[in-house]
């Protein structure tokens, strides 16, 4: 339902406009039809109907345009003044969040750019949230979410792109040492980057901690596992286990590799944000300017 209605509005000026121009084309072979067969009827109808309609027609079409293309520059002005606002207020950091928090998670018909594939109720979610931040972002249809999603997923990839071009060193995560100790350190160094004051916990007794990252009053509680086969349902637990234990605010568990699918439904039942090799790679180049494979 949710697709549906996302692409009708989309879809609808496009629409609107190929049915004009198939009663033009309609219109022209008519006319070459009826100038062959009658070449005096041809000129009557002509100068009689033709010419008259086809003025009224050009000052509609004309008209049309010009209203879509006010609508457009307004509608480009209120969306540069919510992006506008969403940089003021600090909001992006939340937006980038939650494209890598649920950007992989979509299943069924989701909303999808450039690889990212959400669930139409995140997209709900999100709109509420920002929305009670008054960041309005309209709710008749997804159109105002979807540019804001593509313009911040945009942003992302190209700073991916740019940050990887512009590294020298190349780092393989097969070089860090088995025991995970160097894998939990990596992970403290890129939280520090993003702002966290991060500590590894890691070790015996870690009660499910290998990291602890803190800013503002929140406190994340990290999972990192330096594994070559997908992670699973053990870690998620393990997560959720020490985020009530340490009396933290979220859990992430960060692998090297990926996620098993029980894995996957278990962190979302339980609110668990899940990052994998790939998306780690993106967050390293973008935080700490590193490359790594």
């Amino acid at each position: 339902m949710y697709k549906r209605r996302y692409r009708r509005k989309e879809n609808e000026e496009e629409g609107i406009l190929r049915g004009i121009f198939g009663l033009f084309v309609f219109g022209i072979a008519y006319l070459i039809f009826v100038y062959h067969v009658d070449t005096s009827r041809f000129w009557f109808e002509m100068n009689h109907y033709i010419l008259p309609v086809l003025a009224v027609f050009v000052l509609a079409v004309g008209a049309y345009i010009f209203y879509i293309f006010k609508r457009r520059e307004n509608t480009k002005r209120h969306l540069d003044s919510i992006l506008e606002q969403i940089a003021n207020t600090g909001f992006e950091s939340s937006v980038n969040s939650f494209i890598d928090q649920f950007g992989k998670e979509g299943k069924i018909k989701p909303w999808e750019y450039r690889g990212y594939k959400f669930e139409w109720k995140r997209l709900d979610d999100f709109r509420d949230n920002a929305n009670k931040k008054n960041i309005t972002i309209s709710t008749k249809d997804y159109g105002e979410l979807s540019v804001i999603l593509r313009h911040f997923i945009d942003k992302k990839e190209n700073r991916y792109l740019n940050e990887s071009i512009g590294t020298k060193a190349v780092h393989s995560m097969s070089e860090l040492s088995k025991s995970g100790i160097e894998f939990e350190n990596l992970v403290v160094r890129l939280y520090s980057a993003i702002g966290y004051a991060s500590k590894r916990v890691g070790g015996s007794g870690d009660q499910g901690a290998d990291v602890i990252a803190s800013r503002n009053g929140e406190n994340i509680l990290i999972q990192a596992k330096h594994w070559s086969v997908p992670v699973d349902n053990s870690a998620v637990q393990q997560a959720v286990a020490g985020r009530i234990h340490h009396g933290c605010t979220r859990a992430v568990v960060i692998t090297t590799s990926s996620f098993t699918q029980g894995a996957i439904a278990l962190a979302k039942s339980n609110s668990v944000e899940l990052i994998d090799g790939e998306l780690l790679k993106r967050k390293l180049a973008e935080h700490l300017h590193e490359a790594w494979q």
